[in-house]
Protein backbone atom coordinates (compact mmCIF):
# COMPACT_ATOMS: atom_id res chain seq x y z
CA UNK A 1 0.00 0.00 0.00
CA UNK A 2 2.67 2.24 0.55
CA UNK A 3 4.43 1.55 -2.71
CA UNK A 4 1.17 2.40 -4.27
CA UNK A 5 0.13 5.53 -2.33
CA UNK A 6 3.87 7.05 -3.03
CA UNK A 7 3.25 6.29 -7.22
CA UNK A 8 0.22 8.04 -6.65
CA UNK A 9 1.62 10.91 -4.44
CA UNK A 10 4.18 11.44 -6.96
CA UNK A 11 4.31 13.26 -10.36
CA UNK A 12 3.49 12.00 -13.79
CA UNK A 13 1.83 8.65 -15.25
CA UNK A 14 2.43 5.77 -12.43
CA UNK A 15 2.24 3.28 -15.31
CA UNK A 16 5.43 5.71 -17.60
CA UNK A 17 7.11 5.04 -14.09
CA UNK A 18 6.50 1.17 -13.72
CA UNK A 19 6.08 0.08 -16.88
CA UNK A 20 10.14 -0.30 -17.21
CA UNK A 21 10.51 -2.23 -14.51
CA UNK A 22 7.82 -4.74 -15.18
CA UNK A 23 9.46 -5.24 -19.04
CA UNK A 24 12.52 -6.16 -17.63
CA UNK A 25 10.83 -8.77 -15.14
CA UNK A 26 8.42 -10.19 -17.34
CA UNK A 27 11.01 -10.70 -20.42
CA UNK A 28 13.50 -12.22 -17.82
CA UNK A 29 10.61 -14.74 -16.75
CA UNK A 30 9.71 -15.56 -20.41
CA UNK A 31 13.96 -16.12 -20.83
CA UNK A 32 13.65 -18.40 -17.34
CA UNK A 33 10.92 -19.97 -19.84
CA UNK A 34 12.51 -21.06 -22.45
CA UNK A 35 15.41 -22.30 -19.83
CA UNK A 36 12.81 -24.72 -18.29
CA UNK A 37 12.32 -26.34 -22.11
CA UNK A 38 16.47 -26.38 -22.41
CA UNK A 39 16.43 -28.05 -18.88
CA UNK A 40 13.81 -30.75 -20.42
CA UNK A 41 15.19 -31.32 -23.64
CA UNK A 42 18.64 -32.13 -22.26
CA UNK A 43 16.79 -34.46 -18.95
CA UNK A 44 17.83 -37.60 -20.49
CA UNK A 45 21.40 -36.91 -20.30
CA UNK A 46 20.56 -36.79 -16.39
CA UNK A 47 21.62 -40.48 -15.49
CA UNK A 48 25.31 -40.55 -17.13
CA UNK A 49 26.86 -39.68 -14.05
CA UNK A 50 26.04 -37.73 -11.12
CA UNK A 51 27.00 -34.68 -12.02
CA UNK A 52 25.11 -34.73 -15.25
CA UNK A 53 21.98 -33.04 -13.67
CA UNK A 54 23.60 -29.69 -12.32
CA UNK A 55 25.58 -29.73 -15.70
CA UNK A 56 22.27 -29.90 -17.40
CA UNK A 57 20.87 -27.12 -15.11
CA UNK A 58 24.02 -24.89 -15.79
CA UNK A 59 23.33 -25.31 -19.73
CA UNK A 60 19.66 -24.58 -19.22
CA UNK A 61 20.51 -21.54 -16.73
CA UNK A 62 23.54 -20.47 -18.83
CA UNK A 63 20.78 -19.87 -22.18
CA UNK A 64 18.40 -18.17 -20.54
CA UNK A 65 20.50 -15.54 -18.76
CA UNK A 66 22.29 -15.27 -22.31
CA UNK A 67 19.34 -14.95 -24.59
CA UNK A 68 17.93 -11.98 -21.66
CA UNK A 69 21.30 -10.27 -22.35
CA UNK A 70 22.07 -10.98 -25.68
CA UNK A 71 18.76 -9.74 -27.04
CA UNK A 72 19.27 -6.44 -25.56
CA UNK A 73 22.42 -5.78 -26.62
CA UNK A 74 21.46 -6.96 -30.33
CA UNK A 75 18.95 -4.42 -29.80
CA UNK A 76 20.97 -1.83 -28.29
CA UNK A 77 23.42 -2.01 -31.30
CA UNK A 78 21.00 -1.63 -34.08
CA UNK A 79 19.35 1.49 -32.72
CA UNK A 80 22.51 3.11 -32.46
CA UNK A 81 23.44 1.67 -35.78
CA UNK A 82 26.57 0.20 -34.94
CA UNK A 83 28.00 -3.07 -36.46
CA UNK A 84 26.02 -6.22 -35.68
CA UNK A 85 28.49 -8.60 -37.77
CA UNK A 86 30.10 -10.04 -34.71
CA UNK A 87 26.94 -9.94 -32.54
CA UNK A 88 24.48 -11.70 -34.67
CA UNK A 89 25.73 -15.09 -34.46
CA UNK A 90 25.71 -15.71 -31.05
CA UNK A 91 21.87 -14.52 -30.85
CA UNK A 92 21.00 -16.57 -34.10
CA UNK A 93 22.61 -19.64 -32.06
CA UNK A 94 20.72 -18.77 -28.71
CA UNK A 95 17.10 -17.74 -30.01
CA UNK A 96 17.37 -21.48 -32.67
CA UNK A 97 18.08 -23.40 -29.48
CA UNK A 98 15.34 -21.70 -27.19
CA UNK A 99 12.58 -21.98 -30.38
CA UNK A 100 13.93 -25.97 -31.09
CA UNK A 101 13.68 -26.55 -27.64
CA UNK A 102 10.59 -25.27 -26.95
CA UNK A 103 9.22 -26.96 -30.04
CA UNK A 104 10.16 -30.75 -29.39
CA UNK A 105 8.79 -29.55 -26.09
CA UNK A 106 5.31 -28.63 -27.42
CA UNK A 107 5.50 -31.83 -29.59
CA UNK A 108 5.96 -34.03 -26.46
CA UNK A 109 2.80 -32.62 -24.76
CA UNK A 110 0.43 -31.54 -26.96
CA UNK A 111 -1.93 -34.91 -26.79
CA UNK A 112 -2.27 -33.53 -23.17
CA UNK A 113 -4.23 -30.80 -24.52
CA UNK A 114 -7.97 -32.61 -24.66
CA UNK A 115 -9.60 -29.20 -25.73
CA UNK A 116 -8.39 -29.70 -29.14
CA UNK A 117 -10.63 -32.74 -29.34
CA UNK A 118 -13.29 -30.83 -28.73
CA UNK A 119 -12.86 -28.72 -31.77
CA UNK A 120 -15.03 -28.88 -34.74
CA UNK A 121 -13.38 -31.13 -37.61
CA UNK A 122 -12.99 -28.62 -39.79
CA UNK A 123 -10.56 -26.32 -37.32
CA UNK A 124 -8.88 -29.08 -36.07
CA UNK A 125 -5.68 -29.01 -37.95
CA UNK A 126 -5.61 -25.72 -37.83
CA UNK A 127 -5.96 -25.09 -34.28
CA UNK A 128 -2.99 -27.73 -33.75
CA UNK A 129 -0.64 -25.87 -36.08
CA UNK A 130 -0.98 -22.47 -34.44
CA UNK A 131 -0.79 -24.53 -30.69
CA UNK A 132 2.75 -25.40 -32.72
CA UNK A 133 3.30 -22.06 -33.10
CA UNK A 134 2.50 -20.55 -30.09
CA UNK A 135 4.33 -22.86 -27.60
CA UNK A 136 7.37 -22.45 -30.24
CA UNK A 137 8.02 -18.40 -30.22
CA UNK A 138 7.74 -17.86 -26.77
CA UNK A 139 11.81 -16.86 -26.90
CA UNK A 140 10.33 -14.07 -29.82
CA UNK A 141 8.25 -12.68 -26.78
CA UNK A 142 11.72 -12.01 -25.17
CA UNK A 143 13.25 -10.76 -27.99
CA UNK A 144 10.77 -8.62 -28.89
CA UNK A 145 10.72 -6.86 -25.01
CA UNK A 146 14.32 -6.56 -25.54
CA UNK A 147 13.89 -3.91 -28.15
CA UNK A 148 11.07 -2.14 -26.26
CA UNK A 149 13.18 -2.53 -23.13
CA UNK A 150 16.14 -0.72 -24.65
CA UNK A 151 14.08 1.63 -26.42
CA UNK A 152 13.04 3.04 -23.09
CA UNK A 153 16.40 3.49 -21.82
CA UNK A 154 17.39 5.78 -24.56
CA UNK A 155 14.74 7.64 -24.33
CA UNK A 156 15.79 8.33 -20.47
CA UNK A 157 19.43 9.13 -22.12
CA UNK A 158 17.94 11.98 -24.17
CA UNK A 159 17.65 9.39 -27.28
CA UNK A 160 21.30 8.65 -27.92
CA UNK A 161 21.60 5.90 -25.64
CA UNK A 162 24.90 4.73 -23.90
CA UNK A 163 27.33 6.04 -26.93
CA UNK A 164 27.41 8.42 -29.55
CA UNK A 165 27.17 7.17 -33.54
CA UNK A 166 30.36 8.05 -35.28
CA UNK A 167 27.83 9.72 -38.47
CA UNK A 168 27.31 12.53 -34.84
CA UNK A 169 31.03 13.03 -34.59
CA UNK A 170 32.05 13.68 -38.17
CA UNK A 171 30.11 17.23 -38.35
CA UNK A 172 32.25 18.63 -35.70
CA UNK A 173 35.24 20.72 -36.97
CA UNK A 174 38.28 21.08 -35.16
CA UNK A 175 38.81 25.45 -34.18
CA UNK A 176 41.58 26.94 -35.95
CA UNK A 177 43.14 29.21 -33.23
CA UNK A 178 45.11 31.20 -35.99
CA UNK A 179 44.71 35.08 -34.94
CA UNK A 180 45.92 36.18 -38.87
CA UNK A 181 42.83 36.16 -41.31
CA UNK A 182 43.01 33.52 -44.01
CA UNK A 183 43.25 36.19 -46.68
CA UNK A 184 45.73 38.59 -45.28
CA UNK A 185 47.75 35.32 -44.11
CA UNK A 186 47.43 33.87 -47.64
CA UNK A 187 48.58 37.18 -49.39
CA UNK A 188 51.70 37.25 -46.96
CA UNK A 189 52.76 34.00 -47.93
CA UNK A 190 52.54 34.41 -51.62
CA UNK A 191 54.48 38.17 -51.14
CA UNK A 192 56.98 36.08 -48.25
CA UNK A 193 57.60 33.51 -50.86
CA UNK A 194 58.25 35.97 -54.24
CA UNK A 195 60.59 38.08 -52.37
CA UNK A 196 62.68 35.11 -50.87
CA UNK A 197 62.86 33.26 -54.41
CA UNK A 198 63.85 36.57 -56.21
CA UNK A 199 67.01 37.25 -53.24
CA UNK A 200 68.55 34.18 -53.39
CA UNK A 201 70.99 33.76 -56.42
CA UNK A 202 71.23 31.59 -59.08
CA UNK A 203 73.94 28.70 -58.81
CA UNK A 204 76.95 28.80 -61.62
CA UNK A 205 77.50 25.80 -63.51
CA UNK A 206 80.46 24.30 -62.17
CA UNK A 207 82.78 23.42 -64.89
CA UNK A 208 84.59 19.35 -64.71
CA UNK A 209 87.14 17.88 -66.61
CA UNK A 210 84.59 16.57 -69.14
CA UNK A 211 83.53 19.87 -70.22
CA UNK A 212 80.30 19.27 -68.34
CA UNK A 213 78.58 21.26 -66.12
CA UNK A 214 77.01 20.11 -62.92
CA UNK A 215 74.37 22.93 -62.53
CA UNK A 216 72.86 21.41 -59.32
CA UNK A 217 76.02 21.59 -57.33
CA UNK A 218 76.71 24.69 -54.86
CA UNK A 219 79.96 27.43 -56.83
CA UNK A 220 82.96 26.45 -54.97
CA UNK A 221 83.65 29.37 -52.56
CA UNK A 222 86.74 31.90 -53.56
CA UNK A 223 88.85 32.89 -50.40
CA UNK A 224 90.96 36.17 -50.90
CA UNK A 225 94.22 36.98 -49.45
CA UNK A 226 94.36 38.89 -46.13
CA UNK A 227 95.27 42.49 -46.19
CA UNK A 228 98.70 43.86 -45.78
CA UNK A 229 98.80 45.96 -41.92
CA UNK A 230 99.00 49.68 -43.07
CA UNK A 231 99.77 50.08 -39.56
CA UNK A 232 103.53 49.33 -40.27
CA UNK A 233 105.43 51.99 -40.52
CA UNK A 234 107.85 52.46 -43.42
CA UNK A 235 111.28 50.40 -43.52
CA UNK A 236 110.41 48.42 -40.77
CA UNK A 237 110.30 44.90 -40.67
CA UNK A 238 106.98 43.28 -41.95
CA UNK A 239 105.10 41.44 -39.39
CA UNK A 240 106.88 37.74 -38.47
CA UNK A 241 109.81 38.79 -40.24
CA UNK A 242 113.32 36.46 -39.15
CA UNK A 243 115.31 38.46 -36.32
CA UNK A 244 119.06 38.66 -37.41
CA UNK A 245 121.05 38.31 -33.97
CA UNK A 246 124.50 39.81 -34.04
CA UNK A 247 127.24 38.65 -32.02
CA UNK A 248 129.12 41.11 -29.93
Amino acid sequence: MKMFSALKGSQGVWVRRVEHFVLRVVSLAFSLGSAHAIRWFFAPLDGVDVLQPFITWMIAIGFGVLGYFVSRGLAHRLMNKERIRAYAPICFVVELVEIFCNYALAAAVIQRARWLEATPAPQHLTLTVLTYVVLSIIPLVSVLLAVVDMDLERSKHGGMGYSTPASAMSGLRTPSFSSVSPSLGAAGMTNGASRTTQGQPKNAPYPTLSGSSLSGLSPTPVYAPAPVMAATKAGSAPPFAPVQVQNS
